[in-house]
């Protein structure tokens, strides 16, 4: 690499800290007013019960949306150093699955979206996996979806066998990805959809997502349609029952 190549790459990097600073400083602001705001109303004016519920769960609402980002800031400063730490185990994917949409079953029920998964009756779905990360990267397709899907639209979530792979997927009724921006939407910091909708994240998650499946040994991608959907899906290696013995 010569050294205006080198300079160049240092100034994207640059850049791109610069980006991802602002970025930060704009979403964790956000959350943190409304908290504010709701901890001032509370303490300054009488309300009742319900108004106090309401103040509560608005707050507990934006208190996670801000866990969550320190989550994914944590996760880039990994990405960055020396990668993920996971531990693997024997883990039926079928489990997985079902886990990530109960967990955001409410949520879809809020924004009046369908939301369905399946996985074969009867097929073992056994990956190596840890399933706390896997978890994470399920969630945060759903989550996407979630965000992107209008209300009256469908999120379907599917595991099967694939060759020698489980492959899960999460498919979406929402507006679609132009074909000229999915290339880029694993990269980090990039955030596909209009500005209001790219105001709602750091643009690490799907980034998180690639490595964190690479690091189990398999593979993620998209495929959209404008005005039809996405798809979004990963794969695992598959463990073959006739091979597996618990202990």
């Amino acid at each position: 690499m010569s050294t205006h190549e080198r300079v160049a790459e240092l100034t994207d990097r640059l850049e791109a800290k610069t980006r991802l600073m602002q970025d930060v400083a704009h979403e964790l602001k956000n959350p943190l007013s409304v908290i504010l705001g709701y901890a001032s109303y509370l303490m300054k004016e009488k309300v009742g019960p319900e108004e106090t519920q309401k103040a509560l769960k608005t707050v507990l609402a934006n208190a996670e949306r801000l866990v969550g980002m320190v989550d994914q800031l944590q996760d880039a400063v990994r990405l960055e150093s020396d990668g993920f730490a996971i531990e693997t185990r024997p883990t039926e994917g079928a489990t997985l699955l079902q886990e990530a949409v109960e967990s955001v079953e409410l949520e879809a029920v809020r924004r009046g979206i369908r939301l369905n998964w399946r996985s074969p009756v009867g097929d073992s779905l056994l990956v190596t996996a840890d399933p706390r990360r896997m978890l994470q990267v399920l969630g945060n397709l759903l989550g996407n979806a979630l965000k992107f899907t209008p209300e009256g639209g469908t999120i379907d979530a599917a595991a099967h066998r694939d060759g020698e792979f489980v492959r899960f997927s999460v498919i979406d009724t929402g507006p679609g990805i132009p074909a000229s921006e999915l290339p880029m939407l694993f990269d980090r910091f990039y955030q596909a959809g209009d500005n209001a909708q790219k105001r709602q994240g750091l643009g690490l998650g799907l980034t998180i997502c690639k490595s964190l499946v690479a690091a189990h040994g398999g593979r993620i991608w998209v495929e959209s349609l404008p005005g039809v959907g996405s798809a979004f899906n990963f794969t695992l290696p598959a463990i073959l029952t006739s091979n597996y013995s618990p202990r």
